[in-house]
């Protein structure tokens, strides 16, 4: 491999079939590791082309494992029929001497990275009894997040799947009655709101209005809020009682707090979880908790490293000559 630039593309990288619970763990371990202040991860940096068109790139490097990622993400809102409005690659490079290690599709590392990190919120964050689960959005987001739950969580029982698209909704129901859940897609995005652990995902758009109410969250509930929020109406934000993002730093650069429907203040976030800084949720079993994100650099860097490193000892991936 020395004289070779391995390639991931989306399929091969679910063809590894990274486990969920691997996934937790490295990015638990880059957390803790960003806590004691041992890796360097800059905010995401974005270039706005038109409103729903922007491109955005990302960067961290840990020495433990010793890489550095870089990722591009290219979103277009209205980049044509049949094509997907959310673009990216993954460059892994060696921490110690800089060479690039690896180009891996950004798309399919976005959405593990994004379901390990709700799954690792969720470990302090949502009920350990929790046995059910709400979708608001099924695409690839809500399929990845019925993955990562379902291996964090073994008493899940039933899954309510809301889409507007009805086909999504229907496909991520099959997905979870073959998992062994009670499953079934509904017209009502309340619905979903009256789980143990509520995923939103709805996509951005233009003209999109907030349309779910939190003060409809059944007591004890937990939600990853993967939209930014945006299908929340931010006003009934105040049932929280604990609200979490990945890294505070970052939601405070004025760049990104403005991509957040809810700008803060928050409680804490994954690295004081992670390091134990902060505990999650407390005892009380009505506790309502939000875990509200943009993504952070970290987590690609965690996710992409533990995905590379699958790949050497399986021999996945293409070599491409350098």
């Amino acid at each position: 491999m020395n004289d070779q630039l391995l390639y991931l593309s989306g399929a091969e990288i679910a063809a590894l079939r990274p486990n969920p619970a691997d996934l937790r763990l490295s990015l638990a371990r880059a957390f803790r590791l960003h806590a004691q202040h041992r890796v360097q991860a800059r905010p995401k940096q974005t270039l706005a082309i038109a409103p729903g068109h922007f491109f955005q790139a990302m960067c961290a490097a840990s020495p433990e494992p010793p890489y550095a990622a870089a990722k591009w993400v290219g979103i277009a809102e209205n980049s044509g029929r049949g094509l997907s409005n959310v673009n990216g690659l993954v460059i892994l490079s060696d921490f110690n001497t800089g060479r690039p290690l690896a180009i891996m599709d950004g798309n399919s590392l976005t959405v593990l990275r994004t379901a390990a990190m709700s799954a690792l919120a969720a470990e302090y964050l949502a009920r350990p009894d929790s046995t059910s689960i709400g979708f608001v959005g099924c695409g690839q987001q809500a399929l990845g997040h019925l993955e990562a739950m379902y291996d964090l969580f073994p008493g899940l029982a039933e899954a309510v799947c809301f889409d507007r698209n009805a086909t999504s909704a229907r496909r991520l129901a099959v997905i979870a009655r073959e998992k062994g859940l009670q499953s079934r897609e509904t017209t009502a995005a309340d619905d979903a709101l009256a789980c143990d652990i509520v995923i939103t995902t709805v996509p951005g758009t233009t003209t999109l209005t907030p349309f779910l109410d939190a003060s409809l969250l059944r007591p004890g509930s937990f939600v990853s809020a993967v939209d930014l929020g945006r299908s929340w109406r931010v006003e009934t934000f105040n049932v929280f009682d604990l609200r979490v993002v990945d890294d505070r730093a970052q939601a405070e650069d004025p760049e990104n707090r403005s991509k957040l429907a809810y700008p803060g203040p928050f409680d804490s976030d994954l690295a004081m979880l992670a390091s134990g800084v902060e505990r999650g949720r407390s005892s009380d079993p009505s506790q309502r908790t939000l875990f509200l994100f943009p993504g952070f650099a970290l987590a690609d860097l965690a996710v992409a490293s533990a995905v590379f490193e699958t790949a050497l000892r399986t021999g996945g991936g293409v070599g491409l000559q350098r």
